[in-house]
């Protein structure tokens, strides 16, 4: 009886300690720079995504620098001539379980050739 009631304790705490969520975190309009109708919209919206595994809050799987730069890359790598995206947003979705955490960054925006 008590190895039940211990075993539904840690369950009942495992339970709690996990969930989700989805949240934007950041919203602007532009990534550098750029006056005002001085860019050619090169293409239609672009999309990225990265993933960083972390345990207790230490990064497993984002060590190879900034995941924002590797979206960005990513995002200009499918619009050719592009060099800035404008009206774009990055959105987070994150699961918890227990020590582990996932975290997926999706960036979105409008690729853009600036007019030098």
């Amino acid at each position: 009886m008590k190895a039940k009631m211990f075993a539904a304790a840690v369950l009942v705490a495992a339970t709690a300690m996990t969930g989700c969520r989805t949240y934007p975190g950041v919203i602007q309009d532009k990534t550098k720079p750029i006056e005002q109708g001085r860019y050619t919209v090169v293409g239609d919206e672009v999309s990225a995504t990265e993933k960083m595994v972390s345990i207790l809050g230490f990064p497993l799987s984002d060590l190879r620098g900034s995941a924002g730069r590797r979206m960005y890359k990513k995002a200009l790598q499918q619009a050719p001539g592009a060099d800035a995206l404008v009206e774009y947003t990055v959105d987070m979705k994150s699961l918890e379980l227990y020590w582990l955490t996932i975290n997926w960054y999706t960036l979105t925006g409008t690729p853009v050739k600036t007019d030098k």
